[in-house]
């Protein structure tokens, strides 16, 4: 199971590097374009915002993942650890039911208008629209480790800190 994790880990860690290196690239060599030389190319602007947009989802589930996402603990701080890991599990059942649902609902909203070219590249937005079904499913992928997480130390991130015995 660590094996499965750390490559699905590392495949996400390597996208999202890569995603984040083409969008900061894109973005200067359009800036330097557009004031330097006075060209603007409708198309990179379209990429870069799918690209952004990418990042943002995919980054969303890896920080699910390290445990680095926004949370309101302050009801939870002081709980036991019984209480915490709790919450935690129900929070992130909440977390794959969502998943679920956007999952099933972005693939029919897929299905619906994702034959139309988008307007400057000529891409159908089923490509972009992808990486929504995708994103959840590494999210409700991640929520589910999460849960066994609990009950399995094989299963946590390497650079969380250890469980108190």
């Amino acid at each position: 199971m660590k094996g499965l994790l750390r490559t699905v880990d590392t495949i996400f860690s390597w996208l999202g590097k890569i995603l984040v290196g083409f969008l900061a690239s894109g973005v200067i060599l359009s800036v330097l374009l557009r004031y330097i030389f006075s060209i603007a190319f409708v198309w990179s602007e379209e990429l870069l915002t799918m690209v952004f947009v990418a990042t943002t989802f995919f980054g969303a589930a890896l920080g699910l993942r390290e445990r680095e996402h926004i949370a309101i603990t302050v009801f939870v701080e002081n709980a036991s650890r019984k209480v915490r890991n709790i919450f935690f599990v129900l929070v992130n059942v909440v977390i794959i039911f969502v998943s679920v649902f956007v999952i099933i609902y972005s693939i029919r909203m897929i299905g619906k208008v994702g034959n139309v070219p988008s307007p400057a590249t000529g891409i159908v937005r089923g490509v972009y629209y992808a990486m929504i079904p995708i994103s959840f499913v590494l999210t409700a992928f991640y929520a589910i480790v999460g849960v066994l997480g609990c009950f399995l130390t094989s299963v946590e991130p390497d650079n969380l800190p250890k469980k108190e015995a």
